[in-house]
């Protein structure tokens, strides 16, 4: 049963200044879902596309007075999601209040070098300057503790558990159906693992898979499932917007995750909230998505026999896939319910606002852990 404490409704709506690349799906949906709470979301974009060298300082310029903008008004706060950007991290200190949410990558990516140490102190007297942080998982909160020394309130992006549902009706006959969806086909993901996992599934087995994404990896994978006789029962559908994510989920019955590095795992999310048995890896933030023997299997990185062996148990046992399923979509339910993690941020901004400095004097930041 859901027993959090809902957002506060009844005070003065706030002014957020949502900092970050204004084509992501998830700013979309956050920024969507705090103006239908009656909040003013004003888009900041932090995505650099089209900017040349000459041009960063005029953006830098323009990005410190949109948030400073936002920051002096009366209930104004800006929310920063994603820091890549060192110089862009050093120019957003001294705003207050100021809430960073860690989305992956850029926390969890190390740069060598000189350049690699600069940034990395940047980004720490960042977060340590914010009045509050989030981190869309444990792993990453983790991560943010041990880089930057701060400690990090875990919100994920939350699964809308309406749109991402299991299907109406019987299954339709047929081979049993797998399914991989990711925008970009990059090493991150795994995509060769699976295909090399497909490899060594028995010839009798029966099934056929779905891969949804596009990138430099495409041509060797299907070079590949060619060398193994394989192409017939693969099919490649491209990117998909996520508006029709959703119903390739509602064709699947089992959905494989084979990432090499995960800060959270949205797309294990979706899956197991559309009903899916999940067989992912032991990485990052999966493990809490999925629990092994509970909601999926687990198996080692880089280990297509597994990967493997726990596609043909599922391929297997309908009624295995039906439990793990079922258990599964009811945690995301229980625990990533998109309007719940709304609730939760709408709690941490409202925190920052009421914190704010007296007008006139410099905020001194949150204290952190280490």
């Amino acid at each position: 049963m859901d027993t959090h404490t809902p957002a506060p409704t009844e005070k003065e709506p706030l002014t957020i200044g949502i900092v970050g690349d204004q084509s992501s799906v998830h700013i979309e949906r956050w920024s969507t879902a705090l103006r239908g709470r009656g909040y003013t979301v004003v888009p900041i974009d932090l995505s650099g596309h089209g900017r040349s060298p000459i041009r960063r300082v005029g953006a830098f310029l323009d990005l410190r007075r949109a948030m400073a903008a936002v920051a002096h008004t009366r209930h104004g706060l800006v929310a920063i999601h994603g820091v890549s950007d060192g110089v862009l991290a050093t120019g957003m200190r001294g705003l207050h209040p100021i809430v960073l949410h860690a989305w992956g990558n850029d926390v969890t990516a190390e740069p060598s070098g000189l350049r690699g140490r600069l940034r990395g102190r940047q980004l720490r007297a960042l977060f340590r300057a914010a009045d509050e942080t989030t981190a869309t998982s444990r792993f990453l909160a983790d991560v943010v503790a041990r880089r930057f020394g701060v400690d990090a309130e875990v919100i994920p992006f939350g699964i809308d558990t309406e749109k991402f549902r299991p299907a109406d009706g019987a299954r339709r006959p047929g081979p049993v159906r797998i399914g991989f969806v990711k925008w970009g086909l990059g090493v991150k993901y795994g995509p060769d693992l699976l295909v090399e996992a497909l490899g060594q599934l028995p010839a009798g087995v029966d099934y056929e898979v779905t891969i949804a994404g596009d990138g430099d990896l495409r041509p060797m994978l299907e070079a590949r499932l060619g060398e193994l006789s394989l192409t017939a029962r693969v099919r490649f559908v491209g990117r998909l917007p996520n508006s029709e994510v959703a119903s390739l989920l509602s064709e699947l019955d089992i959905f494989a995750m084979p990432s090499r590095r995960e800060e959270w795992g949205v797309a294990a999310a979706e899956a197991s909230a559309s009903g899916l048995p999940v067989v992912a890896t032991t990485v990052g933030g999966i493990p809490e998505i999925v629990v092994d023997g509970e909601t999926g299997l687990l198996v080692p990185p880089e280990d297509p026999a597994a990967l493997a062996r726990a596609l043909e148990r599922l391929i297997a046992d309908p009624g295995l896939r039906s439990r793990l399923g079922t258990a599964g979509r009811r945690r995301i339910h229980d625990l990533y319910r998109w309007e719940r993690c709304v609730d939760r941020m709408e709690l941490v901004y409202r925190r920052a606002v009421e914190a704010r400095p007296p007008a006139g004097r410099a905020g001194a930041g949150r204290a952190g852990a280490g």
